[in-house]
């Protein structure tokens, strides 16, 4: 036992330092692309030669930008309604499932392990097997599907902090099951909903395999749109777009941590 004492301060460093190593290499690429979304050159160049934001202003008022954006915030807002429906009613109803709830939860998260290239395959044969043609609407049943376990585990763990002591005095005084949910359960856990749903919406927003696969020509999202042009020229502009990209995930980050806290601090 005192060995496992002296050993574990050592552990911990070590895991720190191993941490911050694997930061900073994720971060690296970052902190290449945001001095070249400022560039003033032409061309992809590091470090840039000049100061300038004319390629956030190319990309505002570039119209295939700005429908790719709009595609983008169509599906993922849609999927994102979607995603926080299912994610949320599996949520309230497993707990309450009297058989096969391990099969059912297994089931819920399935989709966080299938790799997306296969999802995308399969949702394009499915809609073509029923007389269809894959498209925006495909997509947006498959970026749901991504964003469902996110959902569901975000919402699960909020409900996890409920006494259900309340559920059942509530019951107690004559409430039937929608009524509890509705006014009861569901107050107590809207911030984890907001926050199950602003994840999704990143999710879904910054998703590139399914919007490859799965978007028509000439509705391509954002994600596929800049694939199509970082493999075409490579422009400043690509990095100005990555720049808002990761801009908008820290923003949607930051809001879910903000409610998450809001959450604890109420429970």
């Amino acid at each position: 036992m005192d060995e496992l004492r002296l050993a574990l301060p050592r552990l911990s460093r070590a895991v720190v330092i191993a941490g911050c190593a694997i930061a900073l290499f994720l971060l690296l690429p970052l902190a290449v692309i945001l001095p070249i979304a400022f560039s003033g050159d032409v061309f992809l160049t590091f470090p840039p030669a000049g100061f300038s934001a004319r390629w956030f202003t190319e990309v505002l008022n570039d119209d295939a930008w700005h429908a790719a954006m709009t595609t983008s915030l169509r599906t993922a807002g849609v999927a994102t309604v979607l995603a926080t429906l299912a994610g949320t009613a599996a949520a309230f109803a497993l707990p309450r499932a009297r058989r096969g709830a391990r099969v059912l939860r297994t089931a819920m998260i399935a989709p966080m392990v299938v790799p997306q290239l296969v999802l995308a395959l399969g949702l394009y044969l499915a809609v073509e097997e029923l007389g269809g043609a894959a498209g925006l609407k495909t997509l947006m049943i498959g970026q749901a599907a991504l964003a469902t376990p996110l959902v569901y585990l975000t919402v699960a763990a909020g409900l996890s902090e409920v006494d259900p002591a309340l559920a059942r005095a509530a019951r107690s005084l004559g409430h039937r099951w929608p009524s509890v949910l509705v006014r009861v359960e569901l107050p107590l856990v809207g911030r984890s909903v907001v926050g199950a749903a602003v994840l999704a919406f990143g999710l879904c927003f910054d998703e590139s395999v399914l919007s490859y696969y799965l978007s028509p020509p000439g509705q391509e999202t954002l994600p596929t749109h800049l694939w199509q042009s970082a493999s075409q020229q490579a422009s400043p502009a690509i990095a100005a777009v990555s720049s808002l990209i990761m801009g908008l995930a820290v923003v949607l980050l930051g809001l879910a941590l903000a409610l998450g806290r809001g959450t604890r601090r109420h429970a």
